[in-house]
Parts: C-alpha cells; structure tokens; sequence
C-alpha cells in the first residue's frame, strides 16, 4: 500500500509531534492530525505507536476525499526531478524572527 513504483513521485511530510509523560505511560499526538492520540509504556513506544498510527489516518483522509491538513505542524514537500549523477539534500532552518521572513 505505501510502497511506490519507479515512475511515481513521492511526497515528504514533515509533522510536528508532542510527547508528555501521562500518569506513568507517556501520551504522543501530532497538533496537524485533529483527534489522532496514542499512547506507550515510554516515549520512544509512544512515538513509534505514533509513526505507525499516521499512515492508516493520512489513508483514512484519502478515502473520504479530506484534503491533507497543510498548515505550521504538517509541510509537505514533492521530490523534484533529480538528475543522473546528483543528489537530493534537505535542511531545516532557524529563523530569527517571523519579521523578516516575508511571511505576515
């Protein structure tokens, strides 16, 4: 179901998540995906349930015809063209101020 084939193009989602301690198990949710909360025995079983619980929402989406929810905690990014012989980096930003970044 997740796999692709040569020809097809993917697309990079980058989420952002929020793991707290709850009661001696630990609570893992992503603000982009509205009612998607799962839980663990510890943070990194709380982030895997996680990782595994957003393909079947983001597919869930798909088959009612609901858009992705694009905003400041989920971005997507589709892979470009990449010529033979190049390569394909990625880097993630800091910037100082919401002011200065074009964006009001």
């Amino acid at each position: 179901m997740w796999g692709r084939t040569k020809n097809q193009k993917s697309l990079t989602l980058k989420l952002a998540y929020v793991v707290e301690e709850d009661n001696g198990r630990f609570h893992a949710f992503a603000p982009a995906l509205k009612g998607l909360h799962i839980d663990g025995d510890t943070k990194e079983k709380a982030i895997e349930n996680l990782v595994s619980a957003i393909p079947v929402y983001i597919s869930s989406l798909a088959d009612h015809g609901d858009p992705l929810p694009i905003g400041p905690f989920l971005t997507i990014h589709q892979e470009p063209e990449i010529p033979q012989g190049a390569f394909l980096g990625s880097l993630t930003l800091q910037w100082p101020s919401l002011q200065t970044s074009g964006i009001s």
